[in-house]
């Protein structure tokens, strides 16, 4: 009973201190400006992205180990149904965009001439 507890107090300690130091890497490179902003966005985004793999490891306990594989499948499938709405979206606002055909400035004169008509 002890050898399992100290292994997990160990998984969390671990995983809390790879979690703090994501965060404050982060932190510290956004805050430091020493590279382009894209550079650093896309910096910041690996160590995000790190920093999920870490906490659902390591805090949710998604593995593909042992009893953990379904709730890792329904995770994954989860994330799968996510990106299709968002894309999804993406795309049909993108296409009504397009189709629309008006430079900002014609769509602001359009909607300033609409607001006038009142409802």
């Amino acid at each position: 009973m002890t050898s399992e507890f100290n292994r997990l107090l160990m998984r969390y300690v671990v995983g809390f201190m790879s979690a703090l130091l994501l965060s404050v890497g982060s932190y510290l490179i956004a805050t430091s400006g020493a590279s382009a902003a894209a550079r650093t966005m896309a910096i910041i985004l690996v160590l995000a992205v790190a920093q999920l793999v870490c906490q659902l490891i390591f805090f949710l306990h998604l593995d593909i180990r042992g009893r953990s594989v379904g709730r890792t499948v329904s995770f994954i499938f989860t994330i799968i149904m996510m990106l299709v709405v968002v894309v999804g979206s993406l795309w049909i606002m993108r296409n009504l965009d397009y189709r629309m055909g008006m430079s900002p400035e014609a769509m602001n004169d359009y909607m300033q001439a609409q607001n006038k008509k009142g409802f």
